[in-house]
């Protein structure tokens, strides 16, 4: 019997996959439990209607990281901050830092996603990496310089 699955199973698979099982593990055990639904009719339709509306939306979602990230791959942010002696700063940038200068710029990215190991606390150029999207990491580059 073929079924839908509504939930993950670890030794069947994940929700949403269509699966072939036999009849009595479908009838007493995976849909009395609300793990699965009978691929029949209009649930069947409606599978096939799912997995075409999230290719839709990866691939929409591909196009949109695509533009993201030439526009922070042609970006420069230019930090000002207070400096001591030495070239040393007040205070560091970190990730939060750089998501809030990016915002200003239009550029919505999520801080985790920032690539920053260490948060900046000396004046010079920095590359750092952004994961906009699986395999697009495009690097921003941060000129920390003295403000003022």
């Amino acid at each position: 019997m073929k079924v839908i699955l509504t939930k993950d199973i670890t030794t069947l698979g994940k929700s949403g996959e269509m699966k072939t099982v036999t009849d009595g593990y479908a009838t007493n055990y995976l849909i009395p439990r609300q793990l699965a639904v009978p691929a029949a009719g209009g649930a069947f339709r409606a599978w096939q209607h799912d997995i075409a509306s999230r290719e839709e939306k990866r691939v929409r979602e591909r196009a949109d990281a695509e533009i993201a990230a030439t526009r922070i791959a042609s970006t420069t942010l230019t930090m000002g901050v207070k400096v001591g002696e030495g070239g040393k700063l007040y205070g560091s940038i970190t990730n939060k830092d750089i998501a809030d200068a990016l915002a200003r710029r239009g550029i919505d990215v999520d801080r985790h996603k920032i690539d920053l190991d260490e948060p900046l606390k000396t004046l010079g150029t920095y590359k750092v990496a952004i994961k906009v999207f699986a395999g697009m990491t495009p690097e921003v580059t941060i000129v920390v310089e003295p403000k003022g």
